[in-house]
C-alpha cells in the first residue's frame, strides 16, 4: 500500500505537496516514504521545515528523526542544512523533552559529519551550554556528549569550554549540572587529538578529587579512570599529582575501593609499582595492541574477554560490537559481553548507556544469577554516572514489582541492593525497607523478599533501632504463615536482629 505522501499530484513539472498526507505519514512512522520524498524534491523539504513548527510535539520530533537520518546518511546538502539549523537549535531548548532530545541527538550527529562552519560552531556551543546549564538531566547529559565532540574536533572551542565547564562545575550547586559538565570535560580529552588539551582535562579533573562534595569526586576518580587508557600521553606531573590525590582517599568508607582500583592503574602508568605488576601492564598493553576488531570473535572464544574490554576502551567499534552483541542470539556471547560492559561502564557515552538500558533490564528477569547481579550493577553503575536515567529506573522497578513473577520482584530487589551501595543514603535505605515490608505482605512475593533479606543480613547492620524492631515485629507475624515453609529463614533472620539490638545496647555497634 502506497503511503499518503506519495498521493502527490505532479502537474508538468509542479510538484503539489499533500501536506496532510505527509503529516500523517509522519505521525504514523512512515518516515523511511517521507525521507526519500524529501530527498528527492526540495518542495518536500520544505514542508518539512515548516512542520518544525508543528503545534503537534510528535511531528516535530518525527520530523527530526528524519533530518538525522538524512544527515548521518550523507544526504543533507549545504544550502538545506543552512535553511534548518536555526530551528533545530531552536528545538533544543523546546518545552516538550522529547523534542529537545531529538533535536540534540540531530546536533550531535551534525558534531560527528564536521560538516559546520566556524560560526555554526559557535552557535551550537551557545545552545548546547544553555541545555547543559538548565540542570535536567537526560538533556544535560545528551549536551555534554556534545560538547565533548565540539571540543575535541575544534581546539580553538576546546579551551573556551573547558575554562567554562570547570567554571560551572565550581559555581553550580547541581550535582546534575556538575555531573554533565564532568561528563562534557572527559569526552573533550577522551576524543581530542591535542595531548595539551587531555593534559589540561586531567589536571583540572584532579583537582576535583579535593571537592567537599563525595558525588563529584567520584565522577572525578572515574573520569581519571577513563582517561588513563590515554597514559603515554599523560605528563609524568599530572600522573604523579593524581597518586599523591587519589592516596588521600584509599581509606575513604564509600571511595576507598574505586580509588585503589585507580590508583593500581596510575602507579604502572608512573612505574613506581613494584617490577612485577609494572612488567604485567606492559604485557597486557603489548598483547592488546597485537589485535583488531576481526579478532574479537576469537578472543571470546579463547575466554580472553578481558583483552576485548581493553580493546573496547581504546577502539569505538569494538565498543560498537560488544554493545551489539548484548542482543547476540548466542547466549554464550550475550553473556561475554554483558560481562565486559560491566567493566567499562566509566566508558559509555550518555548515548552508549541510555541505548543499553532496556536490554539490561531484560537481564534483571534472567534464569541466571550471575546475569541478574551483574546486570543490577551495571545499571546502578549507569544510575550513578547519569542521573538522568533515574525515570527509566522509576518504570522498569514498577514494571518488574508489578509483574508477579517471583524472578523479576528477585532482579528488582537485586538492582535495588546494588543502587544502595552505589548511593548510600537514608532515603535509598528507607525506600528499600518500606518496598520489602510491601512485599513480605505479599503472598506470591514473600518467599523472594525472605531469602533476599537473610542473604543481605549484613545490611541489616546499617537500618537505625526502630526500623529493626519493625521488620521483627513483621517476621513475627509471618512466623508459622503458609504452614511454616519460611519458619527457618524467618528465625534466624530474627536471631540476627536481637543480635544487632543486643551489641548496640551494650554499645559493642553504635545505633544508626
Amino acid at each position: 500500500m502506497l503511503s499518503l505522501a506519495l498521493l502527490a499530484v505532479i502537474k508538468g513539472s509542479d510538484l503539489i505537496v499533500d501536506k496532510e498526507g505527509l503529516k500523517e505519514d509522519i505521525l504514523a512512522w512512515r518516515l523511511k516514504d517521507v525521507k526519500a520524498l524529501a530527498e528527492k524534491y526540495d518542495k518536500v523539504f520544505a514542508v518539512l521545515v515548516e512542520f518544525l513548527y508543528d503545534d503537534n510535539p510528535h511531528v516535530r520530533a518525527n520530523v527530526l528523526q528524519i533530518i538525522k537520518d538524512m544527515i548521518s546518511e550523507g544526504k543533507m546538502s549545504r544550502p538545506r542544512l543552512q535553511r534548518v539549523l536555526p530551528r533545530i537549535l531552536e528545538l533544543a531548548r523546546d518545552k516538550d523533552e522529547r523534542v529537545a532530545l531529538k533535536a540534540i541527538e540531530v546536533i550531535n550527529t551534525l558534531l560527528e559529519s564536521g560538516d559546520l562552519s566556524e560560526e555554526d560552531y559557535e552557535r551550537v556551543m551557545e545552545t548546547l551550554q544553555d541545555v547543559l546549564k538548565s540542570g535536567v538531566p537526560i538533556l544535560g547529559e545528551y549536551a555534554a556528549e556534545g560538547l565533548g565532540k565540539l571540543g575535541a574536533n575544534v581546539v580553538a572551542i576546546a579551551y573556551k569550554l573547558i575554562n567554562w565547564l570547570f567554571s560551572l562545575i565550581g559555581s553550580s550547586k547541581k550535582r546534575d549540572v556538575q555531573s554533565a559538565a564532568i561528563t562534557a570535560l572527559t569526552e573533550i580529552a577522551s576524543k581530542t587529538t591535542d595531548s595539551n588539551i587531555l593534559n589540561r582535562v586531567f589536571d583540572g579533573i584532579t583537582d576535583l578529587l579535593s571537592h567537599p562534595d563525595p558525588y563529584v569526586v567520584e565522577r572525578a576518580l572515574y573520569s581519571i579512570d577513563r582517561l588513563l587508557t590515554r597514559e603515554k600521553e599523560l605528563s609524568t606531573r599530572n600522573k604523579l599529582k593524581a597518586v599523591s590525590k587519589i592516596k588521600e582517599l584509599r581509606g575513604d568508607v564509600k571511595l576507598g575501593l574505586l580509588a585503589s582500583q585507580v590508583m593500581e592503574k596510575l602507579e604502572k602508568a608512573t612505574n613506581i609499582a613494584e617490577e612485577t605488576i609494572e612488567s604485567e601492564g606492559v604485557t597486557k598493553a603489548l598483547e592488546v595492541s597485537q589485535y583488531s576488531i576481526d579478532d574479537v570473535e576469537k578472543l571470546l572464544d579463547a575466554g580472553k574477554a578481558d583483552i576485548v574490554a581493553e580493546m573496547a576502551k581504546l577502539d569505538p567499534a569494538v565498543m560498537e560490537k560488544v554493545l551489539s552483541m548484548l542482543e547476540s542470539e548466542d547466549y554464550t556471547r550475550r553473556m561475554d559481553a554483558l560481562w565486559i560492559v560491566s567493566k567499562l561502564t566509566s566508558h559509555l557515552t550518555p548515548t552508549d548507556a541510555y541505548r543499553i538500558l532496556p536490554i539490561l533490564g531484560e537481564f534483571l528477569k534472567s534464569k541466571n544469577a550471575w546475569a541478574r547481579e551483574t546486570a543490577a550493577k551495571t545499571l546502578a553503575d549507569i544510575h550513578a554516572l547519569y542521573p538522568g536515567t533515574s525515570k527509566f529506573f522509576a518504570s522498569l522497578l514498577d514494571a518488574l514489582l508489578k509483574s508477579g513473577n517471583p524472578r523479576d520482584i528477585e532482579g528488582a530487589l537485586e538492582f535495588m541492593a546494588r543502587l544502595s551501595e552505589k548511593i548510600p543514603s537514608e532515603d535509598m535505605r528507607e525506600k528499600i525497607t518500606k518496598l520489602i515490608l510491601r512485599l513480605l505482605d505479599d503472598e506470591k512475593a514473600r518467599g523472594v523478599a525472605l531469602k533476599f533479606l537473610a542473604r543481605e543480613a549484613q545490611k541489616l547492620l546499617e537500618l537505625d533501632t526502630e526500623v529493626l524492631f519493625t521488620i521483627k515485629d513483621k517476621l513475627k507475624e509471618l512466623y508459622g504463615s503458609e504452614g511454616g515453609k519460611y519458619d527457618e529463614i524467618i528465625a534466624g533472620l530474627i536471631d540476627v536482629i536481637d543480635d544487632i539490638l543486643k551489641m548496640r545496647r551494650q554499645g559493642i555497634v553504635a545505633n544508626v
